[in-house]
């Protein structure tokens, strides 16, 4: 599939998901902006991804802080004009407490880090995308936000958040060529779940590739035709 000359930003890049993300997109044509936390870590995914200079930018930001995300977008504008694609990948999980027992730091973290950075990071690009009248946002969810499981109260509550606020920008954007999207992954094989959980049947999980595959269609034309979707991704669980 063809998105030539696209700007593409993928947060979350140099995770295990962010890097078979960025290989796809790379063979589209499309230019890529990469943001995790980590400099070296995204200089060398960049690296891995052999694009000419003119196609790849690396800006390493903390997305739960406004100034750096602003700093980021300034970043991105100033090489290309703006953002036409965002896949937020940006978040992660954390429980293990019943709600009784869950402190007020963690419960706040969860949400800082899976909902608040998205929050941000799409607030940021929708003016860009507006002014060019199209754009397509993906943010990664997760089973929880309509299955919630014990243990993980606000991971789940993170999770059903970023669904609604992807609905949210789908209404309220839709007349502006912008399709906003989330997709609903169960547990994803990630070289990190498998040493968590040794025990698990990891062909029973999804596969980076697949999620891959989903947000190019939905970065499609065709694809642009779904809009404010929660897509359950769950794998053989």
């Amino acid at each position: 599939m063809a998105l030539q000359d696209k700007v593409v930003l993928i947060t979350g890049a140099t995770g295990a998901l962010g890097r078979v993300v960025a290989r796809a997109f790379a063979e589209t044509g499309a230019r890529l902006a990469l943001t995790a936390r980590q400099k070296q870590t995204l200089d060398e995914l960049a690296a891995a991804l052999s694009l000419p200079a003119e196609r790849v930018l690396t800006f390493p930001a903390d997305l739960t802080v406004a100034r750096e995300v602003a700093a980021l977008m300034e970043a991105v504008a100033a090489r290309w004009g703006g953002v036409d694609i965002l896949l937020n990948l940006t978040g992660g999980w954390r429980g293990g407490n019943r709600l009784a027992e869950l402190s007020e730091e963690e419960w706040e973290a969860t949400l800082e880090m899976n909902l608040h950075s998205a929050f941000l990071i799409n607030r940021a690009v929708l003016p860009y995308m507006a002014s060019r009248g199209w754009g397509r946002i993906i943010n990664i969810a997760s089973r929880a936000a309509v299955e919630p499981a014990a243990r993980q109260a606000a991971y789940n509550v993170a999770k059903a958040g970023l669904v609604a606020l992807t609905a949210s920008i789908a209404a309220e954007y839709r007349r502006q060529g912008i399709a906003a999207n989330a997709i609903m992954p169960s547990i994803i094989d990630t070289p990190q779940n498998r040493a968590q959980m040794p025990d698990a049947d990891f062909s029973r999980w999804v596969k980076p590739e697949a999620l891959a595959a989903l947000m190019l269609y939905l970065c499609s034309e065709e694809g642009g035709q779904l809009n404010g979707a929660a897509i359950p991704v769950y794998g053989r669980l």
